[in-house]
């Protein structure tokens, strides 16, 4: 093993390294990098080590020799990559969102805007909601959840009589009475997974327009495991008409371009 790839984000670390002719990958959560550095010590003590993200330096306190490389190349470097992998490599300029702690859309090799709607907003907002940070137990709660009972929606101010735009859009999020206890904290996970895939779907087909493309290509750490974040976005795709693409290591694209990373 000659190297390996981490992306040190404000969340997740996300680890990437070939094992023979392999790819392999590892997550840890951000607060746990002391137990990482044992790992990698054991797994390939003269590996050379190349770092990318928010939390990089913070490694020097574990390991002090390790490469640096800017978090955006290094994203875009592994997005290409799994393009080319997965067979899904868009055959027109396409934006590409990473849906992070935050959330970024990029164009080619420029950042053109990114918002604090996120992976960290889900966690934040959850913790408050469920009395847990756990990323995974707050994304269960969410899939088992039932959205409309926190939602108010179109629906529900048009009982009876037909809306002039779909019953089952979302007229105001978190709309409902919050203090009903018929309302459960997968409800409400449900419906901040929802407000999340609708602000990042909205804000993605705008970057998209300005770029003249309908082309959107999503990754990000928010997305792993997440089916109910990924359902949401989907459930838009024909109606803002925009054409949608998933990949599926995508949330190690940081860590893979950072492995592959071209000095």
């Amino acid at each position: 093993m000659k190297q390996i790839g981490i992306d040190a984000g404000g969340s997740l670390l996300k680890i990437a390294y070939e094992e023979g002719s392999r790819l392999r990958l590892k997550t840890y959560p951000s607060n746990q990098m002391d137990q990482l550095i044992p790992w990698l010590k054991t797994l390939a003590p003269e590996t050379a080590l190349q770092v990318t993200g928010g939390r990089a330096e913070a490694l020097k306190k574990y390991q002090p020799s390790f490469s640096i490389f800017k978090e955006f190349e290094c994203v875009i470097e592994g997005t290409n990559y799994l393009l080319m992998e997965e067979n899904k490599l868009p055959d027109v300029n396409y934006l590409l969102v990473n849906i992070g702690t935050g959330t970024s859309f990029f164009h080619k090799k420029e950042r053109l805007s990114g918002t604090g709607v996120g992976g960290g907003m889900f966690t934040g907002l959850g913790a408050i909601i469920a009395n847990t940070a756990d990323y995974h137990t707050l994304v269960d709660l969410a899939s088992k959840g039932d959205r409309t009972k926190s939602d108010l929606m179109v629906s529900d101010i048009y009982p009876f009589s037909s809306s002039p735009i779909d019953a089952s859009l979302t007229a105001a999020n978190f709309g409902k009475d919050q203090l009903d206890n018929s309302i459960s904290p997968g409800d409400q996970l449900a419906a901040l997974t929802q407000l999340i895939g609708e602000t990042i779907v909205l804000l993605a087909v705008a970057a998209a327009k300005s770029i003249g493309t309908k082309e959107v290509v999503m990754i990000g750490g928010a997305l792993s495991g997440n089916s109910l974040l990924k359902k949401v976005i989907a459930s838009f795709e024909s109606m803002l008409d925009f054409n949608l693409t998933f990949l599926e290591k995508g949330s190690h694209a940081g860590a893979i371009g950072a492995l592959y990373y071209r000095k």
